[in-house]
């Protein structure tokens, strides 16, 4: 996984604004960040951050937002912390 872009961390921050942990549709998601940027580039930013887990698609066609700090810790810290402990080991 890549690092998220800042224009990722500023739409979701955006969205995290508006919905906090509530659910809300594709729609309601593409009018919030409409006024900042474009179309694709809103479309392809909530499609990323679908993919990577910080938008959950939880019943029909609503999401709701992850936690922040739940991803950071759970996701993306427990893999980071695996991995290096395996690369410590091999070099030890």
């Amino acid at each position: 996984m890549r690092w998220l872009k800042k224009r990722e961390i500023v739409a979701y921050y955006l969205l995290f604004s508006r919905f906090r942990l509530q659910d809300f549709s594709f729609i309601e998601a593409m009018t919030i960040l409409y006024p900042y940027f474009s179309k694709k580039v809103s479309r392809n930013i909530i499609l990323y951050l679908r993919k990577i887990g910080l938008i959950q698609p939880t019943r029909g066609s609503l999401y709701r937002l992850v936690d922040f700090g739940e991803f950071v810790l759970l996701d993306v810290g427990y893999d980071y912390l695996k991995r290096r402990s395996t690369l410590r080991r091999r070099t030890q």
